[in-house]
């Protein structure tokens, strides 16, 4: 039987079981047989046995079956995994100090952002009270700065009547540069001009207290030649507000514009001769004109030469007047559009 020894036989006493799978009586399976035989046989080779494994087991990382010469453990495998098992707890411990690092890292950022204010469109939470709320982060939304609206440009007659806006100056040369004009294919010169600082004196005793309860501050005067051998005195009067101007031009004063001199024109003598006179306003200026016959012949009734100079006249002013109001209505449109372009790239 083997692996068994018989009472007696061996020099041995009480029956004693040896580890391990049966072999050849007296020899021992591996170095660390406790049982070794005493009766070994000299002459006998030792055959190679394999470890007993009767149910084979997945093998462990940490643990090897005993080495194949010395029949220990493999002390350069163990120490090689613990090596490795001691490398990958230090590479892991690195990436989660990394990844830690980050984290407290943006923590930080965002709450100094938050503290900052960031770009102005966080808030408060309504009803948090001692802690700042910061609102929640949402990549890739962009921010744009609102467009800056540009106010329509006003219209020339608002501008005429707003001493804010019509800041131009009042004189012969940005109001009358021209000293030929038309009308409907009629032809006018402007023979002379003057600016009165003191409206009363381009006036008669009528006219001119009138125009200083309305507060005028400034005429100008121009003597103009027309068709029909009409000459005429046409003026425009200067007030702080619109609604002094419309109270000369419907006034019932019944004074009228002293007549200026020029090359063709004789002063009229308002005593003696007949003639015609019209009123008119736009914004804060009285429009008037005074019309007659150059050899001082008198109208006759409705004269219709006297009136469509007359006519002529008044809209030839109003044309100047709108001018000034359209040139000052752009500048301040422009005005308007340079601030909002320096908003935008500001």
């Amino acid at each position: 039987m083997s692996g068994v020894g018989t009472p007696g036989n061996d020099g041995q006493g009480p029956w004693s079981v040896r580890p391990g799978a049966p072999g050849t009586p007296g020899q021992a399976r591996n170095p660390y047989d406790p049982f070794p035989s005493h009766a070994h046989d000299p002459h006998q080779q030792p055959q190679p046995q394999q470890p007993f494994a009767p149910n084979p087991q997945p093998q462990q990382p940490a643990q090897q079956p005993f080495g194949p010469a010395g029949g220990g453990p493999d002390w350069s495998a163990l120490a090689e995994q613990r090596d490795a098992a001691a490398r990958r707890r230090k590479l892991m411990f690195t990436a989660g100090g990394a990844a830690l690092a980050l984290a407290l890292v943006g923590g930080i950022v965002a709450a100094a952002v938050t503290m900052s204010g960031g770009d102005g469109d966080t808030t408060a939470t309504p009803g948090a009270s001692g802690s700042a709320s910061t609102a929640p982060f949402s990549p890739g939304k962009p921010s744009f700065r609102p467009a800056p609206t540009v106010p329509p440009p006003p219209a020339a007659q608002n501008v005429l009547a707003d001493p804010a806006l019509d800041t131009a100056p009042f004189s012969v040369e940005s109001l009358f540069p021209n000293t030929k004009f038309t009308v409907d294919g009629r032809a006018y010169n402007v023979v002379a001009a003057k600016l009165d600082n003191t409206c009363s004196d381009g006036t008669d005793p009528k006219l001119g207290p009138a125009l200083r309860n309305q507060q005028c501050t400034q005429l100008i005067r121009l003597a103009v030649t027309g068709p029909d051998g009409v000459v005429s005195t046409a003026a425009v009067a200067s007030f702080p507000s619109a609604d002094k101007a419309d109270a000369i031009k419907n006034g019932k004063d019944g004074g009228e514009l002293l007549a200026l001199a020029g090359p063709g024109v004789k002063v009229l003598d308002a005593k003696k001769q007949k003639h015609g006179k019209q009123r008119n306003s736009i914004g804060r200026y009285a429009l008037l004109t005074i019309d007659w016959y150059a050899d001082g012949k008198d109208p006759v009734g409705q004269d219709q030469a006297i009136g469509r100079v007359e006519d002529d006249l008044n809209r030839f002013l109003w044309n100047a007047m709108t001018a000034r109001g359209e040139a000052m209505s752009k500048q301040i449109d422009d005005e308007n559009r340079r601030k909002a372009l320096e908003q935008v790239q500001g």
